[in-house]
């Protein structure tokens, strides 16, 4: 399959290690569950390799069905190794090819801030879910990564918390519980560090813009000398557990009303 879409392209080259840096994602995904027990047949926006929705709490065995969804034929290759009884959509979470009031449940883990049109997004999530259903959303937002400007690279910007929630208000969402927390993750080196953010959204923009040659991690320097200034650097930032990385988190809990 050709992909158009730089994100889908770039999460399809990163679909078989991508399980070796989803720390946030795996953190994120705990809390989430941690909201609603979801039921009956529910549908995973931008599932990447795939969501244990039993995981957290047993009693997730309630779900009859998951739907799959996602930008990246790899990730949903994975999906079927890993679930093989849940069923796989490749698709823009912004336009789904999905009957309106479809589903019992809807579950997207750190992915609507890869979506250009936040609006659009909701606006198609409201759509297919039944009256009375559940939607469970985490986001990365506005403040998150104050570390990356220290070291002097750049990152996508993040919508704010209370831009996300007003568009979820203006969407009719019934807004059961939204809150914004912070996330901190360590690290061992400068190396892993940057692997980590690929999955997020966060790294794409310097990544694109840049063209060097040689790359360390997801962002391209000009050479050896830079790599050892920008570790260096990252050194400056070391605490006991390691250097950080903080993310600025979305989490929302909406019904449809």
């Amino acid at each position: 399959m050709t992909f158009k879409n730089p994100v889908a392209e770039k999460f399809s080259q990163a679909a078989k290690c991508y399980k070796q840096h989803d720390v946030l994602q795996r953190r994120t995904a705990e809390k989430l569950l941690k909201h609603q027990i979801l039921s009956g047949d529910i549908v995973d926006i931008g599932c990447g390799p795939g969501t244990d929705f039993t995981l957290v709490n047993p009693q997730q065995n309630q779900i009859k069905q998951v739907m799959a969804v996602d930008l990246s034929s790899e990730m949903l290759a994975m999906v079927k190794q890993d679930f093989p009884d849940y069923h796989t959509l490749c698709a823009d979470a912004a336009a789904l090819p999905l009957s309106a009031n479809q589903f019992n449940g809807l579950y997207s883990n750190l992915v609507l801030q890869w979506c250009e049109d936040l609006p659009a997004v909701l606006s198609e999530f409201y759509r297919i879910l039944k009256l009375g259903a559940h939607c469970l959303i985490s986001i990365v937002s506005a403040g998150s990564l104050p570390e990356l400007s220290k070291l002097g690279l750049g990152h996508n910007d993040f919508s704010h918390f209370d831009d996300i929630v007003a568009q979820a208000i203006k969407h009719h969402w019934q807004i059961e519980n939204a809150e914004h927390c912070s996330e901190s993750l360590y690290f061992t080196d400068l190396r892993t560090l940057l692997y980590s953010i690929k999955g997020v959204g966060a790294s794409v923009k310097s990544h694109q813009q840049t063209q060097s040659k040689e790359k360390q991690g997801s962002v391209s320097l000009r050479g050896r000398q830079d790599w050892l200034a920008l570790t260096e650097k990252a050194e400056s930032l070391r605490v006991e557990q390691g250097i950080p990385l903080t993310y600025q988190i979305t989490y929302l809990h909406l019904i449809k009303k």
